[in-house]
């Protein structure tokens, strides 16, 4: 009995380091065929990470190995709505494998990827771009469960803010001394925008030129709109996260902006339709989810929305919240869209709510909330606000609810709010909206 015990434990062990073996192997292959570790150093973030550099590792492999299958060539035929794939390696196999097998890719596949996906300029981007079209809903959790390279984050955010079949052209804007009103108001805010101690990025000239260049073109791609403060903040985010790359910057706003997932123009727009409706939905939220924090803010610290929410949504987190943080949020809303900010406010207000229940009166909840920028979210919190907020996403039939309510309740609502309560599901109507108003399409 004693002996058929161990040997079960040996074939145990034999088998876990089998596992391992093949685990790695794989991750080697994927590692070699993306080029991760050989990318020139401009394609990464100017964000340094002090995280630790065995759960860095644990996480980056346990993405290689799901990307494995996702080392192949897609053809994306649009008017058929078809997905064609072409193994370049064969690396599932269970015996080990001396040489990698991947093959050169055939440059027709790669154009027609470009042709699709202008921003896949790279075999990162389109292993990326595979895994998301052979796996959506797994992809969806490794990005809320955050990217374990900056490289790969950005991969990802172009993919969920691009819109198929949306060409937006701007190879043709200047940027030039002629837009002087523009460039004078973009020039007063660039001293403003988002920083921390280990970037000095905006500081330098060629910080703030990169800056205004995206925020000018920008401004020129939506006329009506122009630029608006509260943009600088978006930019230099994208600035720092992809490495000064202008022209990606620019289309990843451009996108952004159009896409009925997150209708960014509407932050903006005049009357500011998105931030109002994102404001109600959030408030309701709170006092539907988590009702003894709900009165205690609103009631009892008498908190106007003014004082944090509008600062929140205005600038996407990036005014109040470390720069870590925000990328974490960023990785949940890309993956869903722009109505959970109110899952993360809601989880936010839990993980703290023994800090908010001290506090007696509404200048002590100022103070605190103007600190929390200097203040990082701890990991292990972190990753406790993200579960809860997976918990707390809302359903689009939610979102057309609240929508309607918002419409009842207002009845000089604005014309977006009308078309959200209408049809947030298929987004069709919403789509063709977005183009008369902002393009007059």
């Amino acid at each position: 009995m004693g002996n058929q015990t161990l040997c079960t434990a040996e074939r145990s062990i034999d088998q876990i380091h089998a596992l391992n073996k093949n685990k790695q192997r794989i991750v080697s292959q994927v590692q070699q065929f993306a080029s991760l570790d050989n990318e020139s150093t401009d394609k990464q973030s100017l964000i340094i990470t002090h995280q630790n550099e065995q759960i860095q590792t644990n996480t980056l492999n346990d993405w290689l190995e799901s990307l494995h299958e996702s080392v192949l060539i897609s053809q994306l035929d649009f008017q058929c709505n078809e997905v064609s794939t072409k193994y370049l390696s064969e690396i599932d196999d269970v015996d080990d494998i001396e040489d990698c097998k991947t093959q050169i890719i055939d440059q027709q596949d790669l154009n027609e990827y470009k042709k699709n996906y202008p921003y896949c300029n790279s075999i990162l981007d389109m292993i990326i771009i595979n895994f998301y079209v052979l796996k959506k809903n797994e992809f969806k959790i490794k990005l809320i469960g955050g990217p374990p390279k900056q490289r790969m984050r950005w991969s990802c955010w172009q993919l969920m803010a691009y819109i198929p079949k949306c060409s937006i052209q701007s190879d043709h804007l200047s940027y030039v001394d002629e837009d002087k009103k523009q460039v004078f108001a973009i020039k007063k805010d660039t001293h403003r925008t988002v920083s921390t101690k280990d970037i000095k990025y905006f500081e330098t000239g060629q910080g703030k030129q990169d800056l205004e260049k995206v925020l000018v073109k920008l401004s020129k791609l939506f006329p009506k709109l122009g630029y608006c403060q509260g943009m600088n903040f978006l930019a230099g985010f994208t600035l720092i996260i992809n490495n000064k790359n202008v022209i990606q910057s620019l289309q990843f706003l451009a996108q952004i902006m159009l896409n009925p997932k997150f209708l960014i123009y509407y932050l903006f727009s005049e009357e500011m339709p998105l931030l109002k409706l994102l404001e109600f939905i959030c408030q309701q939220e709170i006092k539907f989810k988590i009702p003894d924090l709900h009165n205690h803010i609103y009631i009892k610290l008498e908190v106007s929305n003014a004082f944090w929410l509008t600062k929140i949504i205005m600038t996407m987190f990036l005014y109040n919240f470390h720069i870590n943080n925000v990328c974490r949020f960023w990785d949940f809303i890309l993956a869903t869209n722009i109505f959970q900010i109110s899952a993360i406010i809601c989880s936010f207000l839990e993980i703290y709510r023994n800090q908010i229940f001290q506090m007696d009166d509404l200048n002590a909840f100022i103070i605190w909330f103007d600190k929390i920028q200097d203040q990082e979210i701890p990991q292990d919190l972190m990753q406790n606000l993200i579960q809860r907020s997976c918990q707390y996403t809302l359903k689009k039939e939610k979102i057309n609810s609240y929508a309607k309510l918002y419409c009842i309740g207002n009845a000089n609502y604005h014309p977006l709010h009308g078309e959200i309560a209408k049809d947030y599901n298929t987004m069709t109507k919403l789509k063709k909206y977005i183009n008369k108003d902002i393009f007059d399409i």
